[in-house]
């Protein structure tokens, strides 16, 4: 579980995933997970995707492709490398 939550990571860091399906896929996954130590690593990735809105406006709230990216790279920094 762990390396497929790395991999999807990556590919939405690399462009390789898209943002929106993303968005959806993630937080389903870490419903999964069993891992508790992981798991709170990675509590902030469902708000973060639950912010995501590809049509953002000038909302603050909300996060676009590039900054749902950012956030996640971010995490991905902290718990991977």
């Amino acid at each position: 579980m762990r390396n497929k939550i790395k991999i999807m990571m990556e590919e939405l860091i690399l462009g390789k995933y898209n943002c929106n399906d993303f968005s959806y896929d993630m937080p389903e996954l870490l419903l999964q997970l069993e891992d508790e130590e992981l798991a709170a690593a990675l509590d902030d990735i469902p708000e973060i995707c639950a912010n995501y809105d590809p049509y953002k406006t000038n909302e603050t709230e909300l996060l676009n492709d590039k900054e749902l990216i950012n956030k996640i790279k971010k995490i991905y920094n902290l718990v991977f490398c």
